[in-house]
C-alpha cells in the first residue's frame, strides 16, 4: 500500500490525534473499524488509477483523502456521534456545551481551491453505499447541502453546460464510485427552485439557507432580499410550506455546509434549520466545510477534525503560488477620488496583467485582474477610469457593488454577478476587469483571476485578510497539471508589508515579496512550431488490451482451481498455545493450549477466509459467491480428497499459516485472472499526430530542439534532456515528440506488482528511416519495470501488424547511457 502522511502537525486538539491515528490505520489497510463498502472505496479512491471520459489521468489530492479518512475514522471506526464523545476516544481537552452537542458534527478546515466540493461528494457516496450495500441504519441516503448565497449555489449546482451536482454530474465525470456499483448509485439531486417530489428513494437538495426564511414582510432593503429578490408573499409563504414538508419526510439526514464560518451561532436562522431538521427528520450528522471556520470573534470551531491550510495547499501545488509585488517610491495623493488616490496601484496593477495576458493567450487562456475597493463609490470611480483603456472599455469591466452590508452583493447587481460567476473561466467571458468591494468573498474565488489589486488606505490597515485578497484569484486554471506552477500577483503598497506577512503567516503561508519587475515568472507555452512539419509523428491509437470488469466472477469455479496443495496425513494440526515468560529473566514459566477458536462454529473459518481473499481480490460485496467456492475447495479439493471440516483435527490443520496462506493465494490469483481480462487489442480510427497538439504552458525543464515538431520539448529531468539532445544530433533519428499526457497521450495498460491495472505512459517516440520506436529511459528500475515491458512489446506487436509499419521498443538504462559515447540511435540495442 502506497505510504502517505501528512508531516505538518497541527495545533487544533481534535486534529492533532486524528493524524497519528489515521495514519496506522492506513498502513494497516483500512481494516479497523470498517465496512467491506468502505474499504472498497478507499482503496477505489486512493490506490487505483483513474482516467477521465477525455483521457486525462487523475488522482485525488491528498487534502481530500485526508478529510474523508478522517470523517470515516470518526464516525465509522470510533463511532463518535457527539463532540463530548469524540474528546473522550481521542482523549483531547475540547470545551463542550452539552445543550448544543446534539448530533454528531465535523468541521473540515480547508484552503480555498483544496477541493471541498470532491470531499462533499465522496461522503454522499460513503453514506450511500453503506447505507444500501450493508443496509446499516446509522447511515442515510438523505442529504442536503446549504450554500451561503445564490453564488456558491450555482458553482455547486451548475446547469446543462457546466454541470457539477446538477443531475448528479459530478458522480459521472469523476471515479467516486467503482464500476461494479455504477448501476446500483441511484440518487435524485433536487435543484433550489425545483418544486418536484423525488423520484428515486435516495435524494440530495441543494438550498441556499435564505430559502428557511419566512419572508412575508421583509422590507426591501433587507440583506437577504439583497440576495434573493423580492416575492410575492403568497408566493414565498407556499414555497417555504412546501420545502418544509418535503425536508420533514427524509429520515436521518446528512446536512453539508458550504462556507460553514456563515453558520458559526445557535441563534442563526441557518443554524435553526438544521436544529429543525434534527428535531422533524433526525440527523446523521453535520459537515461544515470553511477555509475560515471561525466564529465572530475570530474563533476556530471546536469540532474540526482536518486541517489543511493555504500554506499547505501552496507548498503541494494545488493553487497558485501567491506573490506580493511591492511598490516603490509610490507617491501620496489627497484626493477623494480612488482612481486618483491609488492611480499608481491601478496602472501597476494594469502593467502586469498585460504582461500575463500576452504570455497566457497562447495556451487559450483569458487571465483577468481584479481591483478591491473600500466601497461602493470608489468601485465606480476605479471602473470609470479603467474605461479609458481599450482593453477594459464597456462590458469588458464588470462593477460589482455591495448592499447594505459589505458582505453582500447589491439586488441591482445580483443577475450579472451570478452570470459573471459561472462564465468568467470561459475563453468567451467577455470581462477583462472586475472591481468590487472589499468583502466580497464567497463565490468569487475563480480560476482566471492572475493579479488582485487590493485598493485600501492607510486607516484600514486592521482589516487585511487573506481570504480578501489572496482568496479571489487563488484556484489554478489548470488544476489537473499537479507539476505545473502558476502564480498570483498581488499588487501592494510597501506601508502594508509587516501586516501582509503577520495575516498570510497565520495561515501557514510563506510570503515572497518581490518587485513589480520581477513578481512574474512565465511559463514556457509549449506549441507545435511553424515550419517544422516534416517532423510530424503520427500515432495510431489501439483500444482493449487489459480491461477489469467484475463480471468474471461468476466464473470462479473450486473444481478448476490448483489441487492437492498439501498432504493431509503428513500435515501436522497446530494447537494454538500461550506462552507466559518472565520479562526480567526471559524465562519460558508455562505454556497453555487455548481452546481452538473454530471447534464450535467451522463457519467462522470459512468466512474468516472468504473476506481475506475479497480483501486482497479487492472485489468486496462479492462473499455470497466466493464463501460457498472457498468452502467446496477446502473440503473436496485442497488435500486431494474430500475432507470433514466440523472435525476438530481437521480444523487445526486448516489452521496452519502456510494452509490459510495458501488458500488465499489460489482463490486471489484465479479471481484476478477472471476479472482482469486480455481482449484483443482493436485499431481506432483516431491518430494523434504531433503537429495537433494544443498549445500548453511549461514551468520545469525543457529543451530546444530541430527535430522535434514542437518548440521546446519538455522534459521531467536532466536525463530526459540529454537523450532529447542525443536525438536532436544522431544521424539516423528523423523526428521525435515527448510522449506525455498533453502532447501524444499514449497510454499502455498492465497489470502492477499490487494487483491493480494500471496505465503507462512511455517517455518518447522516435521515428527513423526504418521504424518508429518507443523509447523508454530510467534512471532506477521500479517493481512493474517487468509488467510495463511485456505489455509495451505486445501494443507494439500489435500495431505493426495493424499498420504494416515495424515499431519496436527500447529501454535505455541511465548508467549505460551516460558511461557509453553513442553517435546514432542504432548503436542502442533494440
Amino acid at each position: 500500500m502506497k505510504s502517505w502522511q501528512n508531516n505538518k502537525q497541527s495545533p487544533l486538539p481534535f486534529v492533532r490525534p486524528l493524524q497519528q491515528a489515521v495514519a496506522a490505520w492506513r498502513e494497516g489497510g483500512y481494516k479497523e473499524g470498517t465496512s467491506e463498502t468502505t474499504r472498497r472505496l478507499l482503496e477505489w479512491w486512493f490506490l487505483e488509477d483513474h482516467e477521465l471520459k477525455d483521457g486525462t489521468l487523475f488522482s485525488f489530492w491528498r487534502a481530500q483523502r485526508e478529510a474523508i479518512e478522517h470523517l470515516i475514522y470518526c464516525y465509522e471506526v470510533l463511532e463518535a456521534r457527539s463532540l463530548y464523545q469524540l474528546a473522550q476516544k481521542l482523549d483531547a481537552r475540547v470545551p463542550v456545551d452539552p445543550s448544543a452537542d446534539k448530533w454528531a458534527k465535523y468541521a473540515f478546515k480547508m484552503a480555498t481551491g483544496s477541493g471541498k466540493t470532491m470531499v462533499m461528494a465522496m461522503a454522499i457516496v460513503w453514506s450511500y453505499f453503506n447505507a444500501t450495500k450493508e443496509k446499516r441504519k446509522d447511515f442515510t441516503k438523505h442529504f442536503v447541502l446549504i450554500a451561503p448565497n445564490l453564488i456558491v449555489l450555482d458553482r455547486l449546482f451548475g446547469d446543462s453546460k457546466n454541470p457539477e451536482f446538477f443531475e448528479g454530474a459530478i458522480f459521472k465525470k469523476f471515479p467516486f464510485i467503482p464500476p461494479e456499483w455504477s448501476s446500483d448509485f441511484q440518487l435524485d439531486v433536487i435543484g433550489p427552485d425545483e418544486e418536484r417530489e423525488a423520484t428515486r428513494p435516495a435524494m440530495l437538495y441543494l438550498l441556499n439557507w435564505q430559502k428557511f426564511i419566512e419572508r412575508e414582510n421583509v422590507e426591501a432593503e433587507n440583506p437577504v432580499q439583497n440576495i434573493l429578490g423580492p416575492k410575492p408573499p403568497s408566493e414565498i409563504a407556499v414555497s417555504f410550506a412546501k420545502l418544509k414538508d418535503r425536508l420533514s419526510h427524509l429520515s436521518n439526514v446528512m446536512v453539508l455546509n458550504d462556507e460553514a464560518h456563515r453558520v458559526w451561532s445557535e441563534e442563526l436562522v441557518w443554524y435553526k434549520a438544521i436544529e429543525n431538521l434534527y428535531e422533524t427528520a433526525g440527523l446523521m450528522c453535520q459537515l461544515d466545510f470553511s477555509a475560515t471556520p471561525k466564529d465572530q470573534d475570530g474563533r476556530l470551531f471546536a469540532h474540526i477534525i482536518t486541517d489543511y491550510d493555504l500554506g499547505t495547499a501552496i507548498e503541494d501545488n494545488i493553487v497558485k503560488r501567491p506573490k506580493i509585488a511591492e511598490l516603490e517610491n509610490v507617491p501620496e495623493f489627497e484626493s477623494k477620488n480612488a482612481a486618483e488616490k491609488y492611480r499608481v496601484q491601478i496602472d501597476a496593477g494594469i502593467k502586469q496583467w498585460k504582461v500575463m495576458k500576452r504570455t497566457l493567450e497562447k495556451a487559450q487562456k483569458k487571465p483577468v485582474i481584479f481591483f478591491v475597493t473600500e466601497d461602493n463609490k470608489a468601485a465606480d470611480e476605479v471602473a470609470e477610469y479603467l474605461q479609458t483603456f481599450p482593453e477594459f472599455s464597456g462590458e469588458k469591466t464588470l462593477t460589482i457593488h455591495s448592499g447594505r452590508t459589505k458582505d453582500q452583493i447589491a439586488e441591482k447587481d445580483l443577475a450579472k454577478a451570478r452570470k459573471a460567476a459561472r462564465e468568467i473561466d470561459s475563453p468567451d467571458n467577455p470581462h477583462n476587469a472586475i472591481v468590487s468591494v472589499l468583502m466580497l468573498r464567497e463565490g468569487w474565488d475563480v480560476k482566471n483571476v492572475v493579479v488582485v489589486v487590493p485598493l485600501r488606505s492607510f486607516s484600514a490597515k486592521a482589516k487585511i485578510f487573506p481570504e480578501q485578497t489572496l482568496g479571489r484569484g487563488l484556484r489554478k486554471m489548470w488544476p489537473e497539471e499537479k507539476e505545473l506552477v502558476e502564480e498570483l500577483i498581488v499588487i501592494e503598497h510597501p506601508e502594508f508589508h509587516d501586516l501582509i506577512e503577520q495575516a498570510l503567516v497565520e495561515q501557514g503561508v510563506k510570503v515572497e515579496f518581490t518587485s513589480l519587475e520581477e513578481a512574474y515568472t512565465p511559463p514556457i507555452i509549449i506549441q507545435v512550431e511553424e515550419g517544422k512539419e516534416k517532423f510530424d509523428i503520427e500515432v495510431p491509437m489501439l483500444s482493449g488490451g487489459l480491461t477489469h470488469s467484475i463480471k468474471g466472477i461468476e466464473k470462479l469455479q473450486a473444481s478448476a482451481l490448483e489441487k492437492r496443495l498439501f498432504d493431509y496425513g503428513s500435515l501436522q494440526a497446530r494447537d494454538v498455545t500461550l506462552r507466559k515468560v518472565d520479562m526480567l529473566t526471559k524465562k519460558e514459566e508455562a505454556r497453555e493450549v487455548l481452546e481452538f477458536p473454530y471447534a464450535d462454529n467451522p463457519q467462522m473459518y470459512i468466512a474468516s477466509i472468504t473476506n481475506a481473499v475479497l480483501r486482497f481480490a479487492r472485489i468486496p460485496g462479492h462473499f455470497d459467491k466466493v464463501a460457498p467456492q472457498v468452502k467446496e475447495y477446502i473440503a473436496q479439493h485442497l488435500f486431494g480428497k474430500k475432507v470433514d471440516i466440523t472435525n476438530l483435527e481437521t480444523l487445526k490443520k486448516l489452521n496452519h499459516p502456510k494452509v490459510r496462506g495458501a488458500i488465499v493465494s489460489v482463490f486471489v490469483d484465479a479471481i484476478n485472472n477472471l476479472t482482469i481480462v486480455s481482449e484483443k487489442m482493436k485499431l481506432e480510427e483516431r491518430r494523434t499526430r504531433a503537429s495537433e497538439i494544443k498549445p500548453f504552458p511549461w514551468t520545469k525543464l525543457a529543451v530546444a530542439a530541430q527535430k522535434c515538431v514542437l518548440n521546446f520539448t519538455p522534459v521531467d529531468n536532466d536525463f530526459e534532456a540529454k537523450f532529447v539532445k542525443f536525438l536532436d544530433g544522431a544521424d539516423d533519428v528523423e523526428a521525435f515528440i515527448k510522449n506525455e499526457t498533453r502532447t501524444v497521450n499514449l497510454k499502455i495498460p498492465y497489470i502492477a506488482k499490487d494487483g491493480f491495472l494500471r496505465r503507462y505512459i512511455p517517455d518518447f517516440i522516435v521515428k527513423t528511416k526504418d521504424n518508429i520506436v518507443i523509447v523508454e529511459t530510467k534512471g532506477r528500475e521500479d517493481v512493474d519495470v517487468a509488467a510495463k515491458d511485456l505489455q509495451c512489446r505486445r501494443w507494439i506487436e500489435e500495431i505493426s501488424k495493424y499498420t504494416g509499419t515495424k515499431w519496436a521498443f527500447l529501454r535505455v538504462d541511465q548508467k549505460e547511457f551516460e558511461k557509453a559515447r553513442y553517435n546514432k540511435f542504432a548503436e542502442l540495442t533494440i
